[in-house]
């Protein structure tokens, strides 16, 4: 394995790579067509070791081992590829057949993954009323989930205790694993986490190693505190060894030269795509790609502050330390997939809040209840120069995401026609690009400019690490027998992960046009997280069944990912959402881009930050605000039972009552249909606030818990309490109403 230094000089030269195995990927699909519906879900878990006589509960880092006992045999230079897809088979079938479990290690030691192998329904024609069975996924997946669970169970010692949360309460917080060893070590350099959290294996090492290198110092990540009656204000987080920013370790002490991988050959000229006026011809994509100008001020506020905050200081607390809920959807052609991009990506930030689960940080109650945010900074590998913090010079262009982040751009169909529900003013944001890849894609292939721009912005960044067969295969001109012909590729895909991401077929695995659904946080119990994979799939379904038109400008889809990280934002915030969601194909009929902004009582929602930090008032091209008539807007603020459920005063359909719709047209089997019912009631029940999330669930633990001082810290007992308590309520052993 190659580490980020040692493949910097042949970054362009992976960059030329990879752009060509897209587009021999793209080439191979456009006469595929899969008639098979197809979906998988990734789901991720920590094993945790109980000390009942301390009354303590710590990290067990011996996920590495149960996988070896497991018999995997894990290849460093295949992480992140497909899971293989099984043979065909039909809904009748035995669980133990249908379907096929891959476990795979991730980053931390005390975390793993696993993919369900796919499950195959028996499809109809045609393309937009397809008929299939749904028992897999009514009954056999959330078997499948508990299956999966029972035996990872079995291997756990005695005091062990395996639990699917986001992120373990005390992590960097006094001793929270197993054989901890001292901080500031080699791997992690963190002075907060020990290297006996990471996962040794070179993959997961290179990557850590490579987003603090690349970015020239560890990238620290503040986390704002939660202000209860007695926490000690202004806050100053003491777990620190020093203060990172007065001391001024935040800025390398010498001149880095990890800028040359984003250098274009003899110009460091940034191009960035206005996305407002890009027309689809090769000379008006052009004339857009302008230069972008040193800023006076930073993108990011950098150093981040470190009042009333804790201080993240390491990768590790955003990428594989926690456990993960994914669905990935194969779609039948690139148009289905385009589709399912676009209209998948607004429901992102509604689903962050509807799944929160992560109220507590470093063994403090923050003033959030998602990870979303927190995760995109811990990973983030821009250098000053991408960040606006010292001008231009060797940088393609300055970034104002992070690697992780909400989508740059919808895609639209390939020809847009006036029918369409896509309009181009949706994509009111900007995001650089990688000139030579788009024109290679653009004049070498005819690949429209809109995926084009999606592909090539991945090019402006670096991947972290290589492996040796990446470059044999390169060289000699044939592939690898562990080699699927896009490894390049899949690399700058990973470095990339967006709430919703494109994945191109591959003609190794038999796998299609894949999108994979990233922003679901993970669940306490099988049961509530198989009713979400339920709602993410039966919704992508609907979605392609009846043409829904669920696009919002990019802009206000940034700001509902902001309010989702509020503190009980499923009951509490509002969200920007179409009015009439089958509306608005004729580029006439609901076009009109008015927003009505709901006057709400104060601190019922706030005003969102961007991304970048900055506010952002004027909410790009849409800026025409009508309080007085929500019924002819085209964007309302709503809340998640609204958008969920339904709204009269809106004249909102609700997305649950149009699946209900859906479902009834199939003429399921009754126990199928009930089975669904009781799934999709789940989430009806959370978003009208009849149970709460987790991250509610927790928090009002805390607060009821003898040993709390309303100071906003979670003691030892208090977490060992809440997990031992968490682990009775997912074996059933205690009943939690407000919770399911």
């Amino acid at each position: 394995m190659y580490s980020w230094k040692e493949i910097l000089p042949r970054m362009e030269e992976i960059r030329a790579e990879a752009t060509e195995q897209f587009i021999d990927a793209w080439k191979n699909s456009q006469a595929r067509y899969t008639h098979d519906f197809t979906w998988h879900e990734t789901m991720g878990y920590v094993i945790v070791k109980r000390d009942d006589a301390n009354k303590r509960i710590i990290l067990s880092p011996r996920c590495p081992e149960l996988l070896k006992e497991m018999g995997l045999v894990f290849d460093p230079g295949l992480v992140g590829a497909h899971p293989k897809e099984p043979k065909a088979c039909s809904s009748a079938r035995p669980l133990e057949e249908a379907t096929e479990t891959h476990w795979r290690p991730a980053h931390a030691r005390f975390a793993l993954r696993s993919n369900c192998g796919i499950i195959i329904f028996n499809v109809g024609e045609p393309l937009y009323l397809r008929k299939f069975s749904l028992e897999q996924l009514a009954i056999h997946s959330v078997e499948c989930l508990r299956e999966r669970r029972r035996i990872i169970k079995s291997m756990l010692d005695p005091d062990e205790m395996l639990l699917s949360i986001g992120q373990f309460p005390l992590l960097g917080a006094g001793t929270y694993i197993d054989h901890q060893t001292p901080p500031n070590g080699p791997l992690l350099r963190s002075q907060l986490l020990s290297d006996i959290c990471l996962n040794p294996t070179p993959p997961f090492t290179l990557e850590i190693g490579g987003i603090v290198d690349r970015r020239g110092v560890v990238p620290y990540t503040g986390v704002p505190i939660y202000h209860d009656t007695n926490t000690p204000w202004p806050f100053v987080d003491e777990s620190m060894p020093f203060d990172p920013f007065s001391e001024g370790i935040m800025m390398p002490t010498g001149e880095s030269n990890r800028d040359s991988a984003c250098s274009v050959a003899s110009s460091p000229v940034a191009d960035m795509a206005n996305r407002n006026t890009t027309k689809d011809n090769n000379e008006e994509a052009r004339s857009t790609a302008q230069s972008v100008p040193a800023l006076s001020r930073p993108l990011l506020l950098d150093p981040p502050s470190n009042k009333n905050c804790l201080l993240l200081d390491s990768p590790l607390f955003g990428i594989g330390s926690g456990g993960v809920l994914r669905v990935t959807l194969c779609a039948a052609d690139l148009d289905e997939a385009r589709v399912l991009h676009d209209h998948l990506a607004p429901i992102g930030a509604i689903m962050a809040a509807l799944t929160a689960a992560t109220p507590i940080v470093k063994g403090h109650l923050v003033d959030r209840d998602c990870y979303w945010d927190v995760q995109c900074s811990t990973v983030d590998d821009r250098s000053a120069q991408e960040r606006g913090i010292v001008p231009l010079t060797t940088a393609k262009g300055t970034l104002l995401k992070s690697r992780y982040g909400s989508i740059d751009t919808y895609l639209g169909p390939i020809d847009p026609q006036p029918e369409d529900a896509f309009r181009r003013q949706y994509n009111d944001n900007q995001f650089t690009y990688d000139k030579g890849s788009y024109w290679k894609m653009r004049e070498g292939c005819g690949i429209d400019n809109l995926l084009a721009l999606h592909v090539s912005r991945l090019f402006v960044r670096d991947i972290h690490y290589a492996s040796e067969y990446m470059f044999e295969s390169s060289s000699s001109g044939e592939k690898s027998n562990m080699a699927d012909g896009q490894e390049h590729f899949k690399r700058f895909l990973g470095c990339s992960r967006q709430n919703v991401c494109l994945y191109p077929p591959n003609k190794h695995t038999g796998s299609g046009w894949e999108v994979e659904f990233m922003s679901l946080e993970v669940q306490l119990t099988d049961e509530e997280n198989a009713a979400f994979i339920t709602f993410i799939v039966l919704l992508s379904r609907v979605i392609i069944s009846y043409r829904l038109n669920l696009y919002l400008p990019i802009t206000l889809m940034d700001h509902n990912m902001a309010r989702s990280q509020k503190i009980n934002a499923a009951r509490e915030q509002l969200f920007f959402f179409r009015r009439d969601v089958f509306g608005g194909r004729d580029g006439k009929s609901n076009g009109s881009g008015r927003i009505s902004k709901r006057i709400s009582k104060p601190g019922a929602w706030h005003t969102a930050q961007h991304s970048n930090g900055s506010s952002r008032p004027d909410f790009g091209i849409f800026s025409f605000y009508n309080s007085d008539q929500p019924e002819t807007a085209e964007y309302v603020e709503l809340t998640v039972d609204e958008i969920i459920n339904g709204s009269e005063t809106y004249r909102v359909t609700g997305l649950l009552n149009i699946m209900f719709n859906y479902l009834h047209t199939l003429r399921l089997e009754y126990d199928v249909e009930q089975a669904l019912r009781r799934q999709l009631l789940l989430v009806k029940k959370r978003a009208s606030g009849k149970l709460c999330t987790l991250a509610t669930w927790m928090r009002n633990f805390v607060h009821k818990h003898p040993d709390y001082r309303q100071d906003s810290v979670v003691s030892q007992s208090i977490n060992y309490d809440m997990l031992r308590t968490m682990n009775d309520i997912e074996e059933g052993k205690v009943t939690a109403p407000e919770l399911l």
